[in-house]
């Protein structure tokens, strides 16, 4: 045991002269183990049933994406350096912001509370990782690297899944059985016809560049020693 525990505390001295952020490390840790739980759920392995339909949603796709992105970033902050891609990151986290808003706000209806939070897979990529996401960024991230308008770059990923879906519906004529054409009520073009997919597309673009905007001033106001973030460590010149 004690081994064990002088093993422990050499790692930690060595993290702490290597300035690893083992806060950052701990918490995207659990968030790329949790990720993978989510991604397994997605796929229906925990129901014994392939998804046929799992590349067509929004949730997985954005979810996937925040993933790896995290995954890279925990690499990064283990060899105690900088935050890979910020302004990227800054991109992901409106995209999963995208999927918490929306899911949470509109198509949570057919759940109830229990339904809900018993669902691995809806309970992990509708809340608990696009929280997770969020606060990695609040508390995690270096500060002061996004530009005015990165607000509105945030929402290209969102607009292209947009345009594949809408290829997509136009691609496949004769659906196999349980093929998800349109995922979301408000792409159905069939139904809404193309003003109200236009409406819906325009009404939820802006929304999310006004919140990229307040995200960006919350970027700008929250400033600590060397550009960090709250809990942001930068690495020194040495070690970088």
């Amino acid at each position: 045991l004690k081994a064990v525990v002088d093993s422990l505390l050499l790692s930690m001295e060595k993290s702490m002269r290597k300035n690893v952020n083992v806060s950052a490390v701990i918490f995207r840790t659990i968030f790329v183990t949790l990720g993978v739980v989510g991604i397994l759920s997605s796929l229906g392995w925990f129901n014994r049933e392939y998804n046929i339909n799992w590349y067509v949603f929004y949730t997985n796709l954005s979810n996937y994406i925040c993933i790896i992105v995290m995954f890279i970033s925990l690499i990064f902050s283990a060899k105690g350096k900088d935050t890979v891609l910020p302004r990227f990151r800054f991109y992901c986290l409106i995209m999963i912001l995208v999927t918490f808003f929306v899911y949470n706000i509109l198509l949570s209806g057919e759940h109830t509370p229990y339904t809900y939070f018993t669902d691995i897979s809806c309970t992990l990529l509708h809340c608990v990782l696009p929280i997770m996401y969020f606060l990695d960024w609040l508390l995690f991230c270096k500060r002061n690297t996004l530009k005015v308008v990165d607000p509105i770059l945030s929402v290209i990923m969102p607009l292209i899944y947009v345009a594949y879906i809408v290829i997509r519906s136009s691609l496949i004529t004769h659906p196999a059985k349980g093929v998800v054409i349109y995922p979301y009520f408000f792409l159905d073009l069939g139904k809404l016809g193309w003003s109200g997919f236009l409406g819906w597309v325009g009404v939820l673009l802006a929304i999310f560049i006004a919140l990229g905007y307040i995200l960006y001033m919350v970027d700008k106001v929250i400033k600590g020693k060397n550009k960090s973030c709250l809990l942001y460590t930068s690495p020194s010149p040495r070690d970088a």
